[in-house]
C-alpha cells in the first residue's frame, strides 16, 4: 500500500507542475512575483500563526499592518474583520479538509500562494490573478543541511511548517521587520527526533477547537526557524517573536503591545 500510495503521490505532482505550465499559471505566477519583488522594502510585517495564544483583539490590532497568514486562519473570521493581506498553503492534507478551499476561495487578499506540486487540491481556487504556484523544494536532507530561498521563481524550501515558506515570502517581497504572532510551537502531541511520541493534554494546539491531533515534529520547525535566525544576521532583516507565551525561543521576543508604542 505504500509503495502505491508513493506512486499516486508522485503522479499528482507531475500532473499538477504539468497543468500549472500549459494553463498559463505557471507564466501569471512569475508576473505575479515580479511585481512583488521589493515592493515592500524596508518595510515591517506580521506574519500570523495559528496557536492558542492568538486572539481576536491582537488581529484587530493589525489592522492597516502588512500580514501574513495560513492554513486554516479562516477559522476566526467569524470573530474578526481582520483579514490577511497574503494568504498561503505548502501542505495538501491541510488543503484537502473540509472547507478549506472553499473558504480560501472567498478570501480577499492582496496574493495567496500554493505549492506547485499540489495544484491537484488547489485548482478549486476559481480567482487566479492574485495566485502564485510556487515550486516547492522538500527533502529530509533539508533538516540537517536547511536552506533558504531567494530566488521564489525558482522555488522555495518547505521545512517543518508553512511559516518558514512565509518568511522566504516576506523576504522576497522586501520585508526587513518580521514579526511572528501566534506561532507557539507548542502541540498536545509530539514526536521527536528519535519517533518517539509525548503527550501533553493540558496543551491547546490551535486558537479554534481542534478534534484532528497527529503528533507533530516540532523538532523539525526548531531546524527552520533556527536556520531562519541564523540566515537573517546574514542577509539583513530582523525576525522577532512577539507571540504571547509559547516554546518558540528560536528569535529575540518583543512585548507585542509595545510594537505599536515605537
Amino acid at each position: 500500500m505504500f509503495f502505491l500510495d508513493k506512486i499516486r503521490f508522485g503522479m499528482n505532482y507531475l500532473l499538477s507542475s504539468f497543468f500549472v505550465n500549459i494553463l498559463g499559471l505557471a507564466k501569471s505566477t512569475r508576473k505575479n512575483l515580479e511585481q512583488c519583488k521589493n515592493k515592500y522594502k524596508g518595510k515591517r510585517c506580521f506574519i500570523i500563526g495559528n496557536g492558542p495564544s492568538l486572539t481576536k483583539e491582537d488581529l484587530e490590532k493589525l489592522k492597516g499592518e502588512y500580514t501574513f497568514a495560513s492554513n486554516k486562519i479562516y477559522k476566526l473570521f467569524d470573530k474578526t474583520s481582520w483579514r490577511p493581506d497574503f494568504y498561503a498553503i505548502f501542505d495538501e492534507n491541510v488543503g484537502k479538509s473540509e472547507g478549506t478551499m472553499e473558504n480560501v476561495d472567498r478570501l480577499q487578499c492582496k496574493f495567496k500562494f500554493f505549492r506547485k506540486q499540489g495544484f491537484y487540491v488547489y485548482k478549486k481556487i476559481r480567482a487566479k490573478y492574485n495566485v502564485c504556484y510556487i515550486k516547492s523544494f522538500w527533502s529530509r536532507k533539508y533538516l540537517d543541511n536547511p536552506q533558504f530561498s531567494l530566488d521564489l521563481k525558482s522555488g522555495l524550501y518547505t521545512i517543518g511548517t508553512v511559516t518558514y515558506a512565509m518568511i522566504q515570502i516576506a523576504v522576497w517581497m522586501g520585508f526587513t521587520e518580521i514579526y511572528l504572532l501566534g506561532v507557539d510551537n507548542n502541540y498536545s502531541v509530539t514526536i521527536d527526533r528519535n519517533n518517539k511520541i509525548h503527550v501533553d493534554e493540558t496543551v491547546k494546539d490551535y486558537a479554534w477547537e481542534n478534534k484532528n491531533v497527529v503528533p507533530n515534529p516540532v523538532w523539525e520547525q526548531n531546524v527552520a526557524f533556527d536556520y531562519a535566525e541564523q540566515f537573517s544576521k546574514t542577509y539583513g532583516f530582523k525576525i522577532y517573536n512577539a507571540t504571547r507565551g509559547g516554546k518558540l525561543e528560536s528569535f529575540e521576543r518583543i512585548d507585542f503591545d509595545k510594537i505599536f508604542e515605537r
